[in-house]
């Protein structure tokens, strides 16, 4: 809206409702009356609130995405509650923010009431997101603004255009205002309804994730100095191997050592690993191009005796996780199937779209990365231990943190994982992360090699 629209619309009272302002203005009303008459008391589900109020607000707004994201981890995370896109008629809910990742976004939303950005990817506001999630959704512009419960921010709606990049009236910033909070008072009357909040059960998933986190950080600080130790005794055992006319038994005591001292070198590197929370780099991901760009090396790491299969050949949603950290998770679960099938088998790789009920109780879609092996299996107690850090049933050829490692990152990025394991009949491990979009319009073509 223009200063000069405004102008004329105060002075004379009376405005041309033939005017674009006059029909943004009463479209705006209309849609604050419908926000107002929502009722998070009665018998209508959260989820199907959320949706009334979604397609309300884009049809308003003339946005194509409103994401409504909620302040977990003692503030230090947003996780998306519920995202709708008009375009596709899709909801998206799970993915995760980490304020270690977004520092500056974070401090902003504690600052302002509203952030508009016309130029999404450039602005000192939300330009942070522009490689990781702006840019591959083709959003250009935002209007998000903070979620306020007793005077503290909760989280944040976000208003999200894709397109030419578009400027925002200070009326659209005041109607954003208003959405934020509608959603917060639906919040409040939904938690004083609940026996439950709705994301406890989350919470203390990641309660749980920072005690054995500081396990890690108190077992790295002693594995840093530790690895100085291993270094000055692998230099010598390698001086040793040195020796001119050294024995045959000398030399091949010697190498043991060696072999030894490297294995401790890697537990070491292990566990500094686990005990750090260093910032990483989420984006968003297609989950189908990720396992077929890994393909072929799992067939060299498998080797001859086990076929591998990996089933991607559908529509795959889109995921916000760091690639790498992606990457390692699927290395770690392919070497985990490929040990637990000495004499071979058939190890499958497949990726979905599928409904999942997640840690509050709601069910809502995930993307599923399965590794299915026909391996010797797991007991129960081994599948109650496996995430647990430093269990290992590999013996002195195990560091105990590969899983544990692999549960990191899943919950981090607000993801849930499921064993399938029976002993002497195989292991279905099931990751299920949170969809940030729906899958490409071109999606990549599966392939599976014997």
């Amino acid at each position: 809206m223009r200063k000069g629209e405004c102008k004329r619309m105060a002075v004379s009272g009376n405005p041309d409702r033939s005017t674009p302002v006059f029909e943004q203005t009463r479209r705006f009303e209309q849609a604050r009356l419908r926000l107002a008459r929502l009722d998070a008391g009665g018998e209508v589900p959260l989820h199907d609130l959320w949706l009334q109020l979604a397609r309300c607000v884009v049809e308003a707004l003339d946005i194509d995405r409103i994401g409504v994201w909620v302040l977990v981890d003692e503030g230090r995370a947003l996780r998306c509650r519920y995202l709708f896109q008009r375009s596709s008629g899709q909801v998206f809910q799970g993915a995760v923010l980490r304020q270690q990742d977004f520092p500056r976004y974070f401090e902003a939303l504690q600052a302002l009431r509203t952030l508009p950005a016309t130029h999404a990817g450039e602005s000192t506001l939300t330009g942070e997101l522009s490689a990781s999630y702006l840019q591959p959704l083709g959003i250009t512009s935002l209007l998000d603004a903070p979620l306020y419960i007793e005077g503290r921010v909760v989280g944040v709606v976000c208003h999200e255009h894709i397109g030419a990049p578009r400027e925002w009236s200070g009326a659209e910033s005041d109607f954003a205002s208003a959405v934020a909070d509608n959603i917060a008072r639906l919040y409040q009357e939904h938690r004083r309804r609940s026996t439950r909040a709705t994301l406890d059960a989350y919470e203390d998933h990641l309660m749980e994730l920072h005690r054995m986190e500081a396990v890690g950080r108190m077992a790295a600080g002693i594995a840093h100095d530790f690895r100085g130790i291993l270094g000055a005794a692998m230099g010598f055992a390698e001086l040793i191997q040195r020796v001119p006319g050294l024995p045959a038994d000398a030399d091949r005591y010697s190498q043991k050592i060696v072999e030894i001292l490297q294995r401790g070198n890697n537990l070491t590197n292990e566990v500094v690993s686990f005990g750090k929370d260093a910032p990483v780099s989420p984006r968003v991901i297609d989950v189908a191009r990720t396992i077929q760009s890994m393909h072929s090396m799992f067939q060299v790491l498998l080797g001859n005796r086990i076929r591998l299969t990996s089933d991607v050949d559908r529509p795959i949603s889109r995921v916000f996780i760091d690639s790498a950290q992606l990457e390692r998770t699927l290395l770690n679960l392919v070497l985990n199937a490929r040990d637990a099938m000495p004499a071979g088998g058939e190890l499958a790789i497949r990726a979905e779209d599928i409904p999942v009920e997640d840690e509050d109780g709601e069910s809502g879609v995930f993307v599923e990365i399965s590794v299915t092996d026909t391996g010797i299996g797991m007991d129960e107690e081994t599948r109650e231990n496996i995430f647990r850090p430093f269990f290992t049933t590999k013996g002195e050829h195990g560091t105990g943190l590969g899983c544990a490692i692999v549960h990191q990152i899943v919950t981090r990025a607000g993801g849930l994982i499921r064993i399938d394991s029976t002993p002497g009949m195989g292991t279905k491990v099931s990751l299920y992360l949170p969809r940030i979009a729906a899958a490409e319009e071109a999606p990549p073509v599966g392939q599976a090699s014997a």
